[in-house]
């Protein structure tokens, strides 16, 4: 029934009066669910997006210790050429192109030379 309607008889005044009673307590239920599955959509949307924060801070932190690992491991590597160049002599490098490369100085005819114009 409208509310422009005009009631025609009793008995359709009395239905439509228990119907709006049970439609009341119909509707209370349903806004009760619609609000309780968006609170519950919210919720999990928050603890999804909190994880996902989570997830990328353990990330970075990891990248920051493998970073110093790495720049340790730099160091390191830096100082072990350094001390490789220093215990080398010319005469060491000398010796071992000599025996291990059979190597030897160039002989007069060997050698060319080339003009560059400057």
């Amino acid at each position: 029934m409208k509310k422009n309607n005009k009631i025609k008889n009793i008995n359709e005044y009395k239905k439509e009066k228990k119907n709006k009673h049970k439609n009341k307590r119909r509707m209370k239920f349903k806004k009760r669910i619609s609000i309780f599955l968006i609170s519950i959509s919210t919720l999990g949307f928050m603890i999804w997006n909190i994880g996902g924060y989570v997830i990328v801070s353990d990330l970075k932190y990891e990248i920051h210790y493998l970073k110093q690992e790495l720049r340790k491991e730099e160091i390191r590597l830096g100082e072990l050429k350094a001390k490789i160049d220093t215990s080398t002599t010319i005469q060491e490098i000398e010796k071992r192109a000599k025996e291990e490369l059979n190597m030897d100085y160039p002989e007069k005819n060997q050698i060319r030379y080339i003009e560059v114009e400057k």
